[in-house]
């Protein structure tokens, strides 16, 4: 374990790098707590606004706002995984800033944390780096069907492209304009599933582990707890512990994992931050993610990440508001007269700016029961769109 730092306590500023929706849910957790919120933003109109202290308006990279964010904040985080790995360093020479750029630089790089997973002993799927066109002249015919990725700046399936042969790699790759990427096969999956851990210096949890069904590269529904043995959940977990342990991790990290038809565990990709697929802690777990990223950063004791009940968790995309039914506004009293037990959450993004598959919001359907509260989310999801 790292050395000891002592806490850090309210009413202390949290700094955070990013005002998305994460910044905004990591700033309500924050401040309901009693601490003190800054963040660094260039988007004036930024979800987190509201619930900051103070916001600096300038580039991740800005050294004149990274001075003020250093020496305001009492410690530093961050809310999404591509702020530079640089600007991390740079500001830890003023206070701790967690994650270590170190992470960073491996979870914002596709080839390297492949690489990384295979370091800890984790299976990945077979894959190629592409960094010139002879590189595809080393590609063996055995890895198609496939998907080219860029290395770097790559979510929601954006920067990929399904390749079936030489050819179509060729062209995929010179429609990727020729920027590193990594080559991954296709696999057979039965299902997708995700790990939320935490570590702070003296402890680490992980949380139940996430079932996910993604709808054109993004994700469309978690399911808590995943529909899986205890043999594959207890593996899953243990990875996890591992990944952060060899890290040397501090805070809330995501891990995306494959699992075949015969249980094999593939890992994919991680994200250095609280994630899409665990705010169904929010509503459904003792501790939310959001709150135990500030445990973990603050050396708090970590927070109890037991699910309490059931949950499913449904993504609201732009694409609701452009169905002709709904006009400006979705059918929300459709949602809120008829469940008593769910959850929305609006990310006060601006319609004008939306465009389709944008994150607005989501719903988290609470009880005792998966299978009816997956046939409330299928209800509510045909009220959204017909």
């Amino acid at each position: 374990m790292t050395k000891t730092m002592s806490m850090v306590l309210p009413p202390q500023t949290i700094g955070i790098m990013g005002g998305g929706q994460l910044g905004r849910m990591l700033a309500i957790s924050a401040r309901q707590m009693g601490y003190k919120v800054i963040i660094l933003e260039p988007k004036a109109d930024c979800p987190a606004k509201d619930f900051a202290n103070k916001h600096i308006i300038a580039n991740y990279d800005d050294k004149n706002a990274l001075d003020l964010l250093g020496l305001e904040a009492d410690i530093i985080t961050t809310e999404f995984e591509n702020v530079p790995a640089q600007s991390m360093k740079y500001l830890s020479q003023f206070k701790p800033v967690y994650p270590r750029h170190n992470a960073l630089l491996i979870s914002q790089n596709r080839l390297k944390e492949k690489q990384f997973f295979n370091q800890v002993g984790i299976h990945t799927t077979e894959y190629y780096e592409i960094r010139y066109t002879t590189d595809i002249e080393l590609v063996n015919v055995s890895i198609y069907p496939a998907i080219l990725k860029t290395t770097t700046l790559g979510y929601d399936g954006k920067g990929q492209i399904p390749v079936n042969n030489k050819e179509e790699l060729i062209v995929a790759f010179n429609t990727l304009r020729q920027t590193e990427c990594i080559l991954e096969k296709k696999l057979k999956i039965s299902k997708e599933v995700s790990v939320i851990v935490a570590r702070n210096m003296k402890e680490s949890c992980t949380y139940d582990i996430v079932e996910n069904i993604h709808k054109n590269g993004i994700l469309d529904i978690s399911i808590a707890p995943a529909r899986i043995n205890e043999n594959l959940k207890n593996e899953l977990q243990d990875w996890a512990i591992a990944i952060v342990n060899q890290l040397d991790y501090i805070g809330v990290l995501a891990i995306e994992f494959f699992i075949t038809p015969e249980n094999k565990i593939i890992a994919n990709e991680m994200a250095p931050r609280p994630h899409n697929s665990g705010h169904h802690t929010i509503d459904a777990c003792i501790t939310s993610q959001f709150e135990q990223q500030i445990r973990s950063i603050c050396n708090l004791k970590l927070g109890n990440s037991a699910l309490h009940s059931q949950a499913i968790m449904l993504n609201l995309l732009s694409d609701i508001y452009k169905s002709p039914s709904n006009m400006l506004y979705p059918a929300w009293d459709k949602v809120l007269a008829k469940y008593d037990n769910v959850k929305l959450h609006l990310y006060d993004k601006h319609l004008s700016t939306a465009l389709l598959g944008r994150k607005m919001g989501h719903l988290t359907f609470i009880g005792k029961d998966i299978d009816t509260l997956l046939k409330q989310a299928e209800e509510v999801k045909l009220s959204f769109y017909k």
